[in-house]
């Protein structure tokens, strides 16, 4: 390291921002994973020692993400994961059907190649990623398949000439994953949506722009539902869906 390096005003600046970005990244993992409750108060002093992180950095990842609708912030009490429900998810769902929908007609009716071949790069790398892995006691969804399933739905609306839309799409994809993981819907009720994607892909590279539309908007209202009853069968027996460890 040279003397001006050591001096340089910049690096701690730097580091404090990687941290932040570290913590946001963690955080944000956490709570889309349904690794907290909904509701559960998220004490800065806990999660300080959880992330082995300083308060401040942590206070800036919260803030990140109450901008993104994954944490609340309480009035003089600090900040909590969101108490969804099912109007939130209705309302998550129509909005995500609404802008998805617009992204996908745009890259369709602007898509060139560079589109083309980012969407079918996706594509193949989530139909060559087993879907479930097994561990001691059951199944569950492989975090490398759940990486590529949430490219390809980016790659379909990466076309559409709006960093804006794809951030919104984007950052609804994860609120809506938090609802699906926290619901733990059942290995046995989706493996008969397997070939959902294969045909959406086959729609929106064949340029057939309502198709793809139709079998996006029912791709996600479908999802909604199993959610939604899952949620409700938790709630007949009197207890909440269980966490991922």
């Amino acid at each position: 390291m040279t003397t001006l390096d050591a001096l340089s005003p910049t690096k701690p600046k730097i580091v404090a921002a990687t941290l932040v970005s570290q913590t946001y990244d963690r955080l944000r993992d956490d709570i889309v994973n349904a690794r907290f409750s909904p509701g559960q108060k998220l004490g800065t002093r806990q999660l300080s020692e959880r992330y082995g992180v300083g308060l401040a950095p942590l206070r800036e990842a919260l803030t990140r993400l109450s901008g993104e609708g994954l944490v609340i912030q309480l009035e003089r009490r600090g900040f909590a994961v969101p108490n969804f429900g099912g109007a939130h998810l209705e309302e998550l769902t129509r909005t995500r059907c609404w802008l998805n929908e617009t992204g996908l007609r745009a890259s369709i009716e602007y898509a060139d190649k560079t589109w083309e071949q980012g969407l079918i790069l996706a594509y193949h790398q989530l139909s060559r990623l087993d879907r479930y892995v097994e561990t001691q006691s059951e199944a569950v969804e492989n975090p490398e398949w759940e990486m590529a399933h949430r490219d390809f739905h980016i790659a379909l609306i990466a076309g559409c000439r709006s960093s804006w839309l794809v951030d919104f799409c984007t950052q609804m994809f994860d609120t809506a994953n938090y609802y699906r993981h926290y619901s733990r819907i059942s290995l046995s009720s989706r493996k008969t949506r397997e070939n959902e994607h294969d045909k959406l892909f086959q729609a929106t590279l064949a340029h057939d722009a309502d198709t793809a539309a139709r079998l996006l908007c029912k791709h996600l209202n479908d999802t909604a539902q199993r959610v939604q009853i899952r949620i409700a069968e938790e709630a007949l027996k009197g207890s909440r869906p269980r966490k991922l460890a």
